[in-house]
Formats: structure tokens, C-alpha cells, sequence
């Protein structure tokens, strides 16, 4: 978890695409090195790819500032041009939308190589009250559980002749209704039972908890956390304006 705050917060101090690209690469790298599949399907690829196409878009159309490259709406006669495209926008653009997908990327490999009851011996190591760790680790748990009811809904909607697609507005609202429900009646009886297990096992009786497991810390550990510290410190120095010759190249 640490790793991931560090890397979040060092692209956020030093806005680069080309340093958000190194990260993004890195992180795709470590997946494979994981042997982590990127468990997800066509239509979240195709959505994650669009929303930052999207923002590349947004911000090179809304970005003034800067050499003008070419215009999107050429000259027409005695129209135009129109929506100028920028330098600082094109950049600008990009840096935001690699910083999403690093973002997203980065927290799927998280919550893939984390074992949440480990997660929650370490953060109670850490000083925090094991029932508020246990709330995150709940969290976890339930985001595989969540997918897969949700794909259990789009499979009874498309049995009973109910195609949800997304293309406007109207239809993203009614993708959103019938989906949403379902899956709300079904994390609330989720919630429910667990609630009540929870109650049958005496879970927050006593003030101190015991664990079956316990994490050991290994050299990896030591290099990707010394990693990310000096990322962290490179993006601060960059930011700060003290590396400005690696700035010309990052």
C-alpha cells in the first residue's frame, strides 16, 4: 500500500507523461513478471482506452496555450480554422491520461498480489483499531464477489432479451438502472449474513485480535519499497526545479 501511495503521489508532483509513460510500462512489466493476467474484459479495455482518449481530447480542445500544431476544423473559405491543437495541450493531455491509467493500473495490482488478512495484520502492526482495518479488507474481498454478481445480472438481463448498451447518455442511465439495483439487493443480503456471522464469531468482543498468519518481510520488499522512495524523492527534487537538466528529459 505504501508503494502505491508513493507512486500516485510522485506522477501527481512531477505531471510528465513521458515520466508517467516509464511508470506506466513498468507497471505492465510487473504484471508479467507477477504472471497477473489483467483479468478484465473486452468492454473494460475498450472503456479505460476510450475515457482516456477521452481525456487526451477534452484537454487538447479546452488547452489554448502554446504553438499551434495544426487545427482540427480546417480553414473553409472564409471559415476557420477551428479548435486549434496545441503543444502544451497535446502534453498536457497526455500526462493526464497516462496518470489514469497508471492510477488504475497500479491499484488492480495492488489489490491482485495483497493478501487481504495480511493487509489487516500489518495495518494493526501500523497502530490502526483491527475493526476499521477489517473494514478495508472486507472491501477487497467483495470487489471479485461484486464482479462477478454483476456479471451474473448481465447474463439473466440478456436471457430475458435485455440488451444494455452504452453509447448516449439515456442509454448509460438505463444500463446504470437496471444494473444497479440488482446488485444493490444483492450487497445488501451479502452484507446482511455477513453481519451476522461476524456477531456469531464474537468479531470486536475483545480490544485485541489474534491471526492465524502473519506476513515476513522479504529483500523483494526492501527493493520495491527503497523503489518507490526514490521515485517519490526523484519526482519532489523535479518538481521543486533542483534537476533541471533531467527535467528537459522527463
Amino acid at each position: 500500500m505504501c508503494c502505491l501511495i508513493l507512486v500516485v503521489v510522485g506522477i501527481m508532483l512531477w505531471p510528465s507523461w513521458r515520466l508517467s509513460l516509464i511508470v506506466l510500462v513498468v507497471i505492465l512489466a510487473t504484471f508479467r513478471i507477477a504472471k497477473i493476467h489483467l483479468d478484465m474484459t473486452r468492454g473494460r479495455m475498450r472503456f479505460l482506452f476510450v475515457f482516456s482518449c477521452f481525456i487526451l481530447l477534452l484537454q487538447i480542445l479546452v488547452t489554448a496555450n502554446g504553438s499551434v500544431l495544426f487545427f482540427l476544423i480546417p480553414r473553409l473559405g472564409e471559415l476557420g480554422p477551428f479548435m486549434p491543437v496545441t503543444d502544451f495541450g497535446a502534453e498536457k493531455g497526455l500526462a493526464i491520461a497516462i496518470r489514469f491509467l497508471v492510477v488504475v493500473l497500479s491499484s488492480m495490482l495492488f489489490v491482485s498480489v495483497t493478501d487481504p488478512t495480511l493487509l489487516a495484520y500489518s495495518l494493526t502492526k501500523l497502530g490502526i483499531q483491527y475493526k476499521y482495518a477489517f473494514a478495508l479488507v472486507i472491501a477487497l474481498r467483495f470487489l471479485p464477489l461484486f464482479d462477478s454478481e454483476n456479471d451474473a445480472v448481465r447474463m439473466a438481463q440478456r436471457s430475458r432479451g435485455i440488451s444494455i448498451e452504452v453509447g448516449s447518455i439515456s442509454k448509460i442511465l438505463r444500463a446504470a438502472r437496471y444494473t444497479f439495483f440488482p446488485l444493490l439487493v444483492s450487497a445488501l443480503s451479502k452484507v446482511e449474513a455477513l453481519s451476522l456471522s461476524m456477531d456469531g464469531r464474537g468479531f470486536g468482543y475483545s480490544d485485541r485480535r489474534t491471526y492465524l498468519r502473519t506476513p515476513e518481510w522479504h529483500h523483494v520488499d526492501t527493493i520495491v519499497l527503497l523503489a518507490s522512495i526514490s521515485f517519490v524523492s526523484l519526482c519532489l527534487l523535479l518538481g521543486l526545479g533542483l534537476l533541471p537538466q533531467l527535467s528537459a528529459y522527463l
